[in-house]
């Protein structure tokens, strides 16, 4: 469940402005009367049956389709919130939420860093009962991206840097921010969103 506290300044807590609790109930009563109910299991089988017969060579597809998705959950969001473009802050609340709700996953901590973010989280539908030794969840690193995007009208990138999957406790996904004219060959090498 997704407090409506929200940690501000030295661990202070305070209670979200009204425009900001007004977007999660929207959020929430969209994904209510929009979303459907599916089973993890079946879901997770297939992801499974995917991966494992096709190896990784589909994670470009995979990261593309999540990207694709990622616009458009960020274009439902932003409808919500009135077409406004939120803070890096907001987005945290509203991906919580959303992500929360429709049980896509849990964010466990989100960490602010110029022109970057950091996200861990756990119970990631996709990792969830798997073995792997490189990160599985690449939709949700790509649906992050095209969320982001989305929200900010900035191009962003995405990259699971440890998963679930691995044994590890929880997945981390690092996303940062650039201008297509500065981005670099070193950066492509490095920050690959292809999964492996």
């Amino acid at each position: 469940m997704v407090s409506f506290l929200h940690k501000k300044g030295k661990g202070q807590q305070e209670a979200q402005t009204m425009d900001e609790l007004e977007a999660v109930s929207k959020i929430r009563v969209f994904l209510k009367d929009e979303g459907f109910i599916v089973p993890k299991k079946p879901v997770q089988e297939f992801y499974s049956s995917i991966i494992k017969l096709s190896g990784f060579g589909v994670g470009g597809i995979l990261n593309m389709s999540g990207r694709k998705a990622g616009n458009i959950a960020g274009q439902i969001i932003k409808e919500l919130i009135g077409n406004h473009e939120p803070s890096i802050e907001e987005i945290e609340l509203y991906l919580r939420v959303f992500l929360s709700e429709a049980g896509i996953c849990e964010i466990t901590r989100w960490e602010n860093q110029e022109k970057q973010v950091k996200i861990y989280a756990k119970n990631s539908v996709f990792a969830e009962e798997q073995e792997s030794s490189k990160p599985v969840c690449i939709p949700l690193q790509g649906a992050l991206a095209g969320c982001f995007e989305e929200l900010t009208g900035k191009e962003w990138d995405c990259k699971e840097t440890q998963c679930q999957a691995q044994k590890k406790e929880e997945c981390i996904f690092e996303l940062w921010f650039y201008h297509r004219s500065s981005f670099s060959y070193e950066q492509t090498q490095d920050r690959s969103c292809g999964g492996g």
